[in-house]
């Protein structure tokens, strides 16, 4: 179950550098300046903004969704499908390692699903872009949130009957309740872990050695459902309290502590002054050959979990390469461990050399 980790684990290395560059793009166009920072901007994202024109027409906002499918061991090699709130689909095949990454149409919440190779399917959901895990403890608490009826009706008509961001949470906050004894054995806070969200590898650690010590089972009738949690040789390990207690248990969106950082938070101009202990934050800088004393904000990102760690994680291949649109190259890109640069070049609609600058800091 080991997997090599990246600087952001399923949203490594250029793919983060793309998205950051695209808020930073969003921040720039807020300050009224030219069309050719904003310009830069979009390149640096590589690609068009999400709601911009491009080409001939006005392609559809998608929201990109990462995360991990698990049991303990990874789901590998599986179809996981998207559904957002207008019902419309999207899919995406797990990698060996159980990560994922999946484009579908805006529209949050998103349900998620994904079947492992004993038939059993596994729910999750996403209340915006970013990380959504799959594992059979999202599956407990969207169960919950769905009121314990069968989550095949849930699935079938997410458009009519998703549930709120907040009950997810509620419901999150009661699974931490139940296995508070077995995640705080593996060392994960029970307090403040969230299920969907949290960074964790498929690697027999923290949150995942919790997978491999439960096996989750539902027995549905027409309308509701129960569900039983053993171990592998079949003991039970917890018996479910639907009305269990979260007093103290403050589930959140923006974290967990399962193996990530906090909060990914983007500023323009300083960063926080009260950052994550052990996060990392990410400075960028940037630089446009030709515009003179045109101020260009520099914009920190905050709460990273971690780094790249090399000058290929930094640089990417051919996923860096083959997002860029017509007329942008990239021309050098380097990484000292600590600050990474790219230089690039725009040819349409104008011509541009630039260059932009990341500063790692841990906090």
């Amino acid at each position: 179950m080991n997997r090599p980790t990246t600087w952001l684990d399923a949203a490594a290395g250029p793919a983060m550098i793309h998205r950051t560059a695209h808020r930073a793009a969003r921040s720039l166009r807020a300050l009224g300046l030219s069309l050719a920072v904003v310009s830069l901007g979009l390149t640096a994202c590589g690609g068009g903004d999400d709601d911009a024109p491009t080409g001939g027409g006005t392609p559809t906002p998608t929201a990109q969704i990462t995360g991990l499918a698990a049991v303990g061991a990874p789901i590998a090699g599986a179809t996981v499908t998207g559904t957002n709130v207008r019902g419309e689909t999207a899919t995406a095949t797990t990698g060996s390692d159980g990560t994922y990454t999946l484009s579908i149409a805006e529209g949050a919440p998103y349900a998620l699903q994904v079947t492992d190779g004993e038939g059993n399917t596994w729910a999750s959901y996403a209340q915006a872009a970013g990380r959504a895990n799959i594992t059979p403890l999202t599956t407990l608490a969207l169960s919950d949130a769905w009121g314990y009826k069968p989550l095949a009706d849930l699935l079938a008509a997410w458009q009519a009957n998703a549930p709120s961001a907040e009950t997810v949470l509620a419901a999150a906050a009661k699974v931490n309740a139940n296995l508070q004894a077995q995640l705080r054995a593996q060392g994960v806070d029970p307090t403040a872990l969230n299920v969907f969200t949290s960074e964790f590898s498929a690697n027999g650690q923290g949150l995942d050695a919790v997978l491999d010590a439960l096996r989750v089972q539902f027995q549905c009738s027409a309308g509701s459902c129960t569900q039983t949690i053993t171990s592998p040789e079949g003991n039970v390990v917890v018996t479910w309290n639907a009305g269990i207690s979260t007093t103290g248990f403050t589930v959140s969106w923006s974290g967990g502590s399962a193996g990530g950082g906090g909060q990914v938070n983007v500023n323009l101009g300083a960063c926080t002054a009260t950052p994550v202990a052990g996060t990392w934050s990410m400075v960028v800088e940037t630089s446009v050959s030709g515009l003179g004393s045109v101020p260009i904000p520099a914009i920190c990102v905050d709460g990273l979990p971690g780094k790249p760690t090399s000058e290929a994680d930094f640089c990417g291949g051919s996923d860096t390469l083959g997002a860029l649109p017509t007329g942008v190259s990239i021309v050098s890109c380097s990484f000292d461990g600590t600050v990474g640069t790219i230089a690039a070049r725009i040819t349409s609609p104008i011509t541009l050399d630039y260059s932009v600058t990341y500063t790692f800091v841990q906090r």
